[in-house]
């Protein structure tokens, strides 16, 4: 599907409701943090459109600028997610299998596609890319990594000789290389702000810091009672 029919389909379709999202960095002043996509919560819309902006638990709008790398893994559902313009890194498996995934929109931020990213995504067709052309070239996607051999050490030096040098193929991303990436793809976003837009996902970081706290302690507790038990 070329752009423009894809852009007039998607621009009909609202900001996806019912999504979770956590703040993305942890520091001071937590009320004005951007967030990031942690949870489709549930939802099965074949058609993820993550908002740009989000309403955060404190009422201010605040940006939306990373996805989990649990986010999608393993939905077999979506056929089309629409990433936001701030959205920087993929993490690692962030979409491992999506085997229905036939669409997916990059905005021109992404700067790196960790690897397995797209690990199991056979139906991926179309990649509708913000950046240009040049831009795409300059996003680091893990397929490949570089290694060398040593041999022994040169006498009377502590340099080893190299015995081989060679590019390791890393598997998981191979979708990204067979379907049709699609350059300067902009949609309008003039309703980024409205008020179905913001309030289209619910921020859950109090939940989460509190399941982590849980967590802690219980781990703490495990880790009191398995010493007890060596002591005894």
């Amino acid at each position: 599907m070329n752009f423009k029919e894809y852009r007039k389909k998607i621009e009909q379709v609202p900001y996806t409701r019912g999504l979770e999202y956590c703040v993305a960095v942890f520091w001071l002043h937590p009320e004005i943090l951007p967030l990031g996509l942690v949870s489709l919560k549930g939802v099965t819309d074949e058609i993820i459109k993550v908002a740009p902006n989000i309403k955060n638990r404190y009422g201010r709008v605040v940006p939306v600028i990373s996805v989990a790398a649990k986010a999608f893994r393993g939905n077999k559902t979506v056929t089309d997610i629409i990433l936001p313009s701030r959205i920087g890194t993929i993490p690692v498996g962030a979409f491992a299998g999506c085997a229905n995934l036939k669409r997916i929109y990059l905005p021109k931020g992404i700067r790196q596609i960790k690897e397995k990213t797209f690990e199991g995504c056979s139906s991926l067709e179309d990649v509708y890319y913000e950046g240009s052309p040049n831009d795409w070239k300059a996003v680091h996607i893990a397929h490949e990594q570089h290694e060398t051999e040593f041999g022994d050490l040169i006498p009377g030096t502590p340099v080893q000789t190299i015995e081989s040098v060679r590019w390791i193929r890393v598997p998981g991303n191979e979708a990204l290389f067979t379907a049709n990436i699609h350059f300067l793809c902009i949609f309008d976003e003039e309703d980024a702000l409205s008020e179905s837009a913001v309030t289209s996902g619910e921020d859950v970081t109090g939940r989460i810091l509190e399941e982590h706290r849980r967590e802690r302690e219980t781990k703490g507790t495990d880790n009191h009672e398995n010493g007890n038990q060596q002591d005894g």
